[in-house]
């Protein structure tokens, strides 16, 4: 079976967003998260190797690999299909929608769709906007990979954006403390 993908531009997807504050988060990076995979991709390699091979695994292990598969096996998004925010993300801002900081953020968004990269690789999200309600209830999230140029809401709606567009959020998320390559 095809999954469908939708797709709009940055600039609708902003116009389109109705929020009160947001919240950046930084994620898949830093000394922790290299440490945390440096346990966890060998055992999850030996339970799916294990799998593949034998198809022998107990319920337990059945249970661990189906929890790494979630962790280190797909497309890592800020919040999973649970709700949980993912085990190395970090918040790093807040801002009132009337903070500069989000008026600049709106204005990247609102940049024109031109020059926009198609690189082959998969994207790793490490960098997330949250968007909220005054009520705490969560509107959107913006998965934000700047090496390969790609934006997601989920995995089945992606944001499309130029490549001036990620330059200028390579350089909001430095000037406001995320530790971008």
């Amino acid at each position: 079976m095809k999954s469908i993908t939708n797709s709009i531009t940055s600039s609708h997807y902003i116009q389109r967003l109705a929020f009160d504050y947001i919240e950046t988060y930084s994620l898949q990076r830093g000394d922790e998260y290299e440490a945390a995979l440096k346990v966890l991709k060998p055992e999850y390699n030996r339970l799916k190797v294990k799998k593949e091979k034998r198809n022998n695994l107990t319920e337990t292990e059945e249970i661990r690999l189906s929890e790494l598969d979630t962790l280190l096996g797909v497309t890592q998004y800020l919040i999973d299909d649970t709700g949980r925010f993912h085990f190395s993300s970090q918040r790093i801002n807040t801002f009132q929608y009337d903070n500069e900081a989000v008026s600049l953020l709106k204005n990247i968004l609102l940049a024109k769709t031109t020059d926009v990269s198609h690189w082959m690789c998969a994207p790793i999200y490490r960098d997330a906007i949250v968007f909220y309600k005054n009520s705490g209830e969560i509107v959107s999230v913006l998965n934000i990979c700047l090496s390969c140029e790609a934006m997601a809401i989920d995995c089945s709606n992606q944001i499309v954006a130029g490549s001036g567009t990620y330059e200028m959020l390579r350089k909001f998320f430095k000037d406001i403390g995320h530790p971008v390559e």
